[in-house]
């Protein structure tokens, strides 16, 4: 079983506000430690680059939060190839701005 600590870390988002926790609930993550293998780690980059190639090549619009998966996919996908994978994609809540930003990069 993956061993999640819990740890207190400045909240520093602003692309992905959807992710941003700065103490992790207990509970949630002892019940996440028996279903996850592994966690992956990204930068605001990574998941600005995932909402621009989500809206560049599907149409669609995700906030940070809701690109983060793909975004993660991206970065393993090495380690992916030839699996059937599915990712999420949520949240077109995302500022006007945020996104223009975003997708004039």
């Amino acid at each position: 079983m993956l061993e999640l600590a819990r740890l207190a870390a400045p909240n520093t988002t602003q692309l992905a506000d959807g992710l941003a926790c700065r103490i992790a609930e207990h509970d949630a993550l002892q019940t996440m430690a028996r279903h996850v293998d592994h966690v992956v780690q990204m930068s605001a980059l990574e998941v600005a680059q995932a909402m621009r190639a989500l809206y560049q090549d599907t149409h669609n619009v995700a906030e940070g939060a809701g690109a983060a998966s793909f975004a993660a996919a991206t970065q393993e996908r090495a380690g992916l190839r030839g699996l059937c994978v599915g990712t999420t994609l949520c949240g077109g809540n995302v500022d006007a701005a945020v996104l223009a930003r975003v997708l004039q990069a």
